[in-house]
C-alpha cells in the first residue's frame, strides 16, 4: 500500500480549461535540534511524536480509513511526502488547511518555513488551532494570516483563519468585497462549518470539531449565512476532523473535510 492516500474530488465551476488544486492538513509535524534545543524542548517533541503515532491510528479506525500500517512515518517525513506528491502533480495551487505543525517552537517553525519553500506552486496557508497565535505565522502565510486569496483567472480561492472557531468583522468585510469580482469562489479554512444541512454528519462529533451556525457570535453567524447563501461561494475546503467528511452546508454547496496528512490523506481537486 502506498503511504499517500489520494482522494480525487471534482468540482464543476463551468470554467474554461482544467485546474488542479492539492489540499492537505493535520500533519502535526514536530522536530527538534539536538544541538540547539534544551532538554525540555527535546522531550516535548519526542512526547508529541509518540502521542500522534497512536492518535493517527485511533482516528483512522474511527473513520474506517485505510493507512499503510507497515510504513508509519515520522510526522516530518509525512510532510515531506505530501509536498513531494504535490510537486509531482504540478498543481495550479496547493492549499494547506491547518495544523501542519503541532505547536509553535523555533524548531517547528523553521521546519514549516523550510517545507513550504519546497512547494513548487503557489500556495495558500490557513492557520489551524495548533498554529497559534496566528500572528507568529505571517511569513508562512505570506502576509495576512486572517484573510488571503489567489486569483486563478476563472475563479478565486480564499483562505481564512478560523482557528478560534470565530470570524472577525474585517474577515467578513473582506469576503463581502470579493463578491464585487463576480467570480466563483472556493473557501479554505481549518475548522468546518456546521449548518442545519449537515447536522447528521457533525452532531456525531464533539463540538470542538466545527463552527456552529446556532452557537456562535453575531459576526460568525453572519459569515456562515453569507457563505451558505452566496451564489458565488461554490465549495468549502477544510480539515480539523482527522477524517474525510463531505457534507452539504446549503443546497448544492459541499464542504470537504480532508482527512489527516499523518496517514497520507490528500485531496486532489480537479476544477472544470
Amino acid at each position: 500500500m502506498s503511504y499517500i492516500q489520494e482522494n480525487i474530488l471534482r468540482i464543476d465551476l463551468g470554467v474554461s480549461g482544467e485546474y488542479i488544486l492539492i489540499q492537505f492538513n493535520d500533519v502535526h509535524a514536530v522536530s527538534y535540534n539536538a544541538e540547539l534545543d534544551d532538554s525540555e524542548a527535546i522531550n516535548k517533541a519526542i512526547s508529541q511524536e509518540r502521542l500522534w503515532m497512536h492518535q493517527r491510528l485511533d482516528f483512522a479506525k474511527k473513520f474506517k480509513e485505510t493507512y499503510d500500517s507497515d510504513n508509519i512515518l515520522s510526522s516530518a517525513e509525512c510532510l515531506n511526502r505530501l509536498i513531494d506528491y504535490s510537486n509531482n502533480n504540478h498543481p495550479d495551487l496547493v492549499i494547506l488547511t491547518g495544523d501542519i505543525i503541532d505547536y509553535y517552537s523555533h524548531t517547528n517553525y523553521n521546519l514549516l518555513k523550510e517545507s513550504v519553500k519546497k512547494i513548487g506552486a503557489p500556495y495558500l496557508f490557513s492557520c489551524g488551532n495548533h498554529e497559534s497565535p496566528a500572528a507568529l505565522f505571517r511569513d508562512v502565510c505570506e502576509g495576512n494570516c486572517d484573510f488571503r486569496y489567489v486569483d486563478l483567472n476563472d475563479f478565486l480561492v480564499v483562505s481564512l483563519n478560523n482557528s478560534t472557531r470565530k470570524i472577525n468583522q474585517l474577515q467578513l468585510e473582506a469576503l463581502q468585497k470579493l463578491h464585487l469580482f463576480k467570480k466563483p469562489m472556493i473557501l479554505a479554512m481549518h475548522i468546518p462549518i456546521m449548518t442545519e444541512y449537515n447536522l447528521t454528519e457533525f452532531s456525531k462529533l464533539d463540538p470542538y470539531y466545527s463552527m456552529k451556525y446556532n452557537d456562535c457570535d453575531e459576526i460568525t453567524s453572519n459569515f456562515i449565512h453569507l457563505v451558505s447563501s452566496s451564489d458565488q461561494v461554490k465549495a468549502v475546503l477544510c480539515g480539523h476532523t482527522h477524517g474525510a467528511i463531505a457534507s452539504l452546508i446549503a443546497p448544492n454547496k459541499t464542504q470537504y473535510c480532508c482527512s489527516s496528512g499523518l496517514i497520507g490523506h490528500v485531496n486532489k481537486i480537479i476544477i472544470t
